[in-house]
């Protein structure tokens, strides 16, 4: 978590924490710039497949979004298959990844 402080500020580590709470919630990820997966609460294996898939993903449809209007910036990519839920909120600096699993209906 002392990653998270470092990149995201003295409120990230209680950002991440209270995120982590949620029972949906598998696990969360900072990514650095490079793309390595930086503070982690997933596996390694895990973490690292998120990060790479969503990385790519969020930076295609952030170049799809400039395509269509270049004063529009991606703020958060939501990917919702039938078992996961997974959300990147990209910057600069890093990429906050969410893992969700989804709640029977």
């Amino acid at each position: 978590m002392e990653i998270a402080q470092n990149y995201m500020g003295p409120g990230a580590t209680k950002t991440m924490i209270r995120i982590n709470e949620n029972a949906c919630v598998s696990g969360t990820i900072i990514v650095n710039r490079e793309g390595f997966p930086e503070t982690t609460t997933l596996d390694s294996l895990t973490a690292a497949t998120y990060s790479t898939h969503m990385r790519n993903l969020s930076y295609h449809a952030s170049n799809a979004l400039k395509e269509i209007d270049v004063t529009d910036e991606l703020v958060v990519l939501r990917l919702v298959s039938k078992k996961t839920e997974a959300a990147v909120a990209p910057d600069d600096e890093f990429h906050l990844i969410v893992v969700m699993r989804r709640q029977a209906k």
